[in-house]
Formats: C-alpha cells, structure tokens, sequence
C-alpha cells in the first residue's frame, strides 16, 4: 500500500495585507467600546460596486482567538452603512473566513486520516467471494453487495475530501492576492464548503445505515464457516471486527447522525450563527437612521 502524501496547507498570504485606509480606521474607532479595540480585516467585500471593509472588535488587545464584542462593516470612504446594506457584505466576509477555517484548519484532520482499515476490509470481501464460489441467495446477494460498497464509498470519499483541502488552499492563494470577496467567490468556496460536509457524512453514513445488511451477509457466513476451512474462519473472523468497529450504538450519537442527516448542509447552524452576529453587529438599524432625521 502506497502512503499518500500528508497535507498541510500553506496558509501564508501571496501579497501583503492592503493598506487600510484612514477613514475607515477612523470610522471602526469610533464604534469602539471601552475596554475594547479593534480590528479592520484584510478581506474586503465587492457588493453592487461598492467595497466594503470589515471590523472586528474584542476586549482587550486584540487576538483573532478571542471572542468577538461586535462587528462593523464599512464603505471605502469610511462610511457607516445602514444594517439592511450591511448585511451581505458581513455575511460574505464572515462565512468566507469561517469556511476557511474549517476546511483547511480542520480538514486536514480527516484528509490524513489513514485509509488501511477500509483497504482490508475491501481485500476481506474480494476473498470471501473468492473463497464461496458459489451463488448466493438474492436476499444474502444484496447484503453482500451493501457490505462491498462501504469501504468502495468511504474511500471515494477520502480522496474527495483531500482534493477539496488541497482546492480550497489555492482559492486561499487566490483570495491573498487581491483580498477582494466577491458573490461569486463565495459561491465557490461554499460548493467546496458543501461538499467538505457530504463527504463526511457520508463516510459516517454507510457504517450507520447498512449495519442489518452487514448482520444478515453475517449470520449467513456463521452457518458457512468452520475451523476446519481456516483460511474462511479467520476471514469470517476478521469480518466481525470490522462490523464491530462500524457499529454505533450510542443513542446520542445516533441522534447526532440524524439530525446532520436533516440538515446536511448546516442550513439550520449557519442561520443561527448568523442571527448571533447580526445581533452584535454596530452598524445602525434602518429604524435608527429614521429617527435620526
């Protein structure tokens, strides 16, 4: 088995952060609290021909680790915009930096991850079909034929998920080359986005939802097996751990499993982080600006 290459994205910028302008400093200054500071970002977004810059502010000196205190997004000149023209810009700035983060600080986690046990089990049942050599019943055949498919899926969706971590670093390379978001931007990062979570779902997926076709081609084998055809009892024998090893029993774990299933693009949790950072977000409320003239 050859060893694939382990990743480990580089995540340095290919150009220097663009200089952020005064009337844009000045701007995030003023909405900073006591006790606070802030921090305009790198990454600007293009909405409707218009730049907009983005400022983070936390308690303190300023560290990207920290809990955020509020959020302001700014026009080029240094204009505060209303909340309503506010929010697709910080929208797109926020959930890009966010799908950043975890497909290419998390990512890698899962695209390293080693592959063996599903090669073996892959080789098991190649040789236990080899050593049967015979029909199976179609009950017994469709069993099998689900059984054959995790580790052919799982696979397929490893290599998925390292393509995804190695096609997301270079839209980081991209992005460090202007800093400039654009919709269409977005729309890629968060097709990658999408497909980073099916992939493992999926892996998930197929251990939790064919474990009575795995018990049945099982329980099939039992009446086969004997001690006396060695090289089938310990193929038998090397089965049921990899069944053992598949199976979730854990009802919290179980639930989990659904409720991705529900929303396996993360609709839901995106949504309500959202509604967190709307909540936090400085920019005056349209209702604001109304009462203001």
């Amino acid at each position: 088995m050859k060893m694939k290459k382990r990743i480990r994205p580089d995540l340095k910028p290919r150009k220097p952060f663009p200089v952020v302008p005064e009337a844009v400093k000045k701007a995030a200054a003023m909405y900073k609290k006591e006790g606070e500071s802030e921090n305009v970002g790198p990454s600007r977004a293009w909405v409707s021909g218009k730049l907009y810059y983005y400022s983070t502010y936390v308690r303190g000196k300023f560290n990207p680790t920290k809990t955020s205190q509020g959020y302001l997004v700014i026009r080029e000149d240094g204009t505060v915009p209303p909340f309503s023209e506010a929010k697709k810009p910080l929208r797109m700035i926020n959930s890009t930096d966010g799908m950043f983060r975890e497909i290419l600080l998390a990512g890698p986690r899962y695209a390293n991850r080693s592959t063996y046990n599903w090669e073996e089990l892959e080789r098991l049942l190649n040789r236990i079909q080899d050593i049967l050599n015979e029909p199976l019943p179609p009950d017994i055949q469709t069993a099998f034929d689900v059984f054959r498919s995790i580790p052919r899926k799982a696979l397929e969706k490893q290599q998925e998920l390292r393509e995804i971590v190695l096609d997301t670093e270079k839209m980081l390379h991209e992005l460090s080359t202007h800093y400039v978001i654009t919709e269409e931007f977005v729309q890629r990062l968060r097709s990658r986005f999408y497909r980073y979570i099916e992939c493992l779902f999926i892996q998930h997926d197929v251990q939790v939802s064919t474990y009575e076709e795995r018990e049945k081609f099982l329980g099939y084998l039992s009446s086969r097996v004997s001690i006396t055809r060695f090289p089938f009892w310990w193929c038998y024998r090397r089965l049921k751990k990899h069944h053992q090893a598949m199976t979730i029993t854990n009802k919290a774990d179980l639930e989990a499993h659904e409720d991705v299933r529900n929303d396996i693009r993360r609709e839901k949790n995106t949504e309500k982080h959202f509604e967190w950072v709307f909540s936090i977000t400085r920019n005056p409320r349209d209702e604001e600006k109304s009462e203001g003239k």
